[in-house]
């Protein structure tokens, strides 16, 4: 059942592209008519200077109000410099102007491209994207929105697929370091984890109380906040749509996000960029079938397991399953 509510919330739905592909990265970009034929998902596209424009209009009142709500309930590192308020202010415009784009143009999930435009001269994306992704934000409680960074178009659409499955925030991430020591994996990237899997609560206090919004990293001269904070323990399904031959496939796996004492998450994140989020992963897959078969740089997870619920999906859309370790 659930599947095929999955499939019928794809077909005729909307993807918005805001900016093209980003720094070369081939695995972000897929054919649009294949998406019609395949998900029957059509595929807008938006320049990413209507961010830019659309940012000058938000309303003081809200922004700033905004601006107060992450300082009281998260905790905010401002520098002087990557973060100030003024930055921090302008990141939360870039969150207004896409609630704009996709009221305006119907838009059922989204990917920015970011990189290498707004991050040098602009402001990142990093409190949009985490914010969309949220199921509530400083106005209250709201529907999640699939927003996926680096505009990847396979990324944003296996997280709607595990969003229509679980109704849950979905985390979207770069396969960053592997601790061979612990068999744990690093999953991180700027920007990209809904506040919420912090704690995982519905009160927006207990995830904020547990997030960090320190000064962006030298990958990012615009500067603004990076959303920083540890994915609270669990089990989890992980997943990705990627093509072989042009032919879609859907890679999937179980596993568990994991913490350790204080000392021990500060060193391991530390090992990566610490600034960002992360998601200490056990997965149920050995290191060596994973690197050997996975074909991205990105991975997407929900809470609990939905390993039956993507094959039968896989069924229905004629997409090849290819499940790793235990859940082959």
């Amino acid at each position: 059942m659930r599947a095929a509510q999955a499939v019928r919330g794809l077909r005729g739905s909307t993807f918005g592209r805001i900016g093209g592909r980003p720094m070369g990265m081939y695995t972000a970009v897929a054919n649009t008519d294949q998406w019609m034929r395949t998900f029957g998902v059509d595929v807008e596209e938006i320049d990413q200077w209507e961010i830019v424009r659309r940012s000058e209009h938000a309303s003081q009142t809200r922004v700033t109000e905004a601006r107060v709500w992450l300082e009281t309930k998260g905790n905010v590192h401002y520098d002087g410099k990557r973060l100030t308020p003024e930055l921090l202010e302008r990141q939360i415009r870039t969150y207004y102007a896409m609630r704009e784009l996709i009221d305006e143009w119907n838009l059922d999930f989204s990917g920015i491209k970011g990189q290498p435009e707004l991050t040098t001269h602009f402001v990142t994306m990093d409190i949009a994207e985490s914010f969309l992704n949220d199921p509530y934000d400083w106005e209250g409680p709201k529907e999640t929105h699939v927003c996926a960074t680096e505009a990847d178009m396979d990324g944003a659409l296996t997280m709607q697929i595990l969003k229509l499955l679980s109704g849950d925030p979905v985390l979207f991430a770069d396969v960053r370091h592997y601790h061979a020591d612990k068999d744990v994996w690093d999953l991180a990237n700027s920007g990209q984890h809904a506040t919420w899997y912090a704690a995982r609560s519905d009160d927006p206090a207990e995830n904020l109380a547990k997030t960090h919004f320190y000064p962006e990293v030298f990958f990012f001269p615009a500067g603004g906040a990076s959303v920083h904070h540890l994915a609270a323990p669990g089990a989890a399904t992980f997943a990705r749509l990627t093509r072989r031959d042009g032919a879609y496939r859907m890679h999937v796996m179980r596993g568990d996000f994991e913490l350790y004492d204080d000392a021990t998450n500060e060193a391991m994140a530390r090992q990566s960029t610490f600034e960002w989020p992360h998601a200490f992963t056990r997965l149920h897959v050995s290191a060596t079938e994973f690197l050997s078969r996975f074909g991205s740089n990105h991975i997407h997870a929900v809470p609990g397991d939905y390993v039956a619920e993507l094959r039968a999906v896989c069924d229905q859309l004629g997409v090849a399953f290819e499940g790793f370790g235990d859940a082959a």
